[in-house]
């Protein structure tokens, strides 16, 4: 599959998939993103303020919704980013929640499986899928 295949299938808004690699017999996706060349609109995560000054660029790995059956972890390169307000704090970037290392999406999957069944039930199910690795 190519590069703007996979874009359209993550379906992350202002985001262009670079690289990808298939783990076949451990049954993992890994994707790496960055922003869209026109994307530029960066807004810090302390005060919310849109910001224009890049300190470093960064990676961060994190768990997606499984693609298939595969189990899929995107890593995203972000940006450190000088806020005249809060000094240099990360990028706020609307498909991460705070530091947790998985997207908004797999949260809001997680939370409503967990009001269809009990909370134990969903937690091994993640934790069984995650540990075909």
């Amino acid at each position: 599959m190519r590069e703007n295949d996979w874009t359209r299938v993550l379906d992350w808004p202002g985001y262009k998939v670079y690289r990808a690699e298939i783990d076949e017999p451990a049954k993992r996706l890994r994707l790496w993103v960055r922003r869209k060349r026109g994307n530029k609109q960066l807004v810090c995560s302390g005060c919310g303020q849109a910001v224009s000054a890049i300190a470093e660029t960064y990676e961060r790995e994190v768990r997606d919704l499984p693609c298939f059956e595969y189990l899929t972890t995107v890593v995203i390169e972000l940006y450190r980013l000088r806020c005249l307000r809060c000094g240099v704090k990360a990028e706020k970037v609307p498909q991460l929640p705070s530091k947790a290392p998985y997207s908004k999406r797999f949260e809001d999957a997680v939370g409503l499986a967990c009001e269809s069944a009990a909370a134990r039930r969903v937690a091994l199910q993640v934790w069984a899928f995650d540990q075909r690795r």
